[in-house]
């Protein structure tokens, strides 16, 4: 089964305290991500880490990715950010991965989840912590994002995409979708049969894409157009799946929606 750059074995944080809304992405992974940075053993921060190399630039293949877990897909999903989750690309080795965030996520001594404090002003403060349950809610569930042993043939966005370039024209969004097809073959997917882009998402609970803050480009200061997504390939593919420019970063992050995923209410 096709699957991305990244593995499909998400390390979940369970999130505890005021919640944040969905459309604070941004604001919570740049919180997680200043967490991590600042508590990583190693520092500098390896390039798989940090996604930089050892000068300051950007690292040209994947590395950790932040993605936000919603309470969503419910009867009364309101899209409140419930936990998150540290994606790792495929290549990272066992060791490598757990040299880094084992001493942040346990207790050497113990191997209890060790608790953080995660703020962001009035948008967040909170705690975090490992999620050790047997039986997280549906939201912490790996499987409700990568599609588990079935996977998915069908994915909708959570966190719009932001699209890699301004298209004009009168067939912009037909360009557009285009774009989108190729940021799956950006993260080794293969090319999908159809991509539409909608403003507003297919997934219950999850705000529209005009209410999430615009990713900015560090070339020029520009501001990144991103749409919510709804991408069909012709294959089952495992997720995740974490499109376009801003994937590192929260946004991008889709859904499994074919039948084969079994839905399990949450509260």
């Amino acid at each position: 089964m096709p699957r991305s750059v990244f593995q499909s074995d998400l390390t979940i944080l369970a999130l505890r305290g005021r919640p944040a809304s969905l459309s604070a992405t941004l604001r919570v992974t740049g919180a997680l991500r200043g967490l991590l940075m600042r508590e990583c053993p190693e520092q500098p921060p390896p390039e798989w880490f940090s996604g930089h190399t050892q000068d300051g630039k950007p690292t040209k293949g994947p590395h950790l990715g932040l993605t936000p877990l919603p309470f969503v897909d419910a009867e009364r999903a309101d899209g409140r950010i419930i936990g998150l989750a540290v994606i790792l690309p495929r290549h990272l080795g066992p060791e490598d991965a757990g040299s880094c965030l084992e001493p942040i996520l346990r207790d050497l001594d113990t191997g209890s989840p060790r608790k953080h404090r995660l703020f962001a002003g009035r948008w967040l403060d909170c705690e975090i912590a490992l999620d050790t349950r047997e039986d997280p809610p549906w939201n912490l569930n790996p499987t409700a994002w990568t599609g588990g042993e079935h996977g998915s043939r069908v994915w909708a966005s959570v966190t719009p995409v932001v699209l890699n370039r301004h298209y004009n024209g009168p067939n912009r969004w037909e360009r557009a979708a285009e774009g989108v097809k190729t940021a799956c073959e950006h993260i080794g997917l293969p090319r999908p049969r159809e991509v539409r882009l909608h403003p507003t998402p297919v997934v219950h609970g999850v705000p529209p894409a005009d209410k999430f803050a615009q990713v900015t480009r560090k070339t020029d200061g520009g501001r990144c157009g991103h749409s919510h997504s709804l991408v069909t390939f012709d294959q089952p593919i495992r997720g995740p799946v974490v499109l376009g420019a801003g994937r590192f970063r929260g946004y991008g992050l889709c859904r499994p929606i074919d039948d084969k995923v079994k839905r399990r209410g949450e509260g």
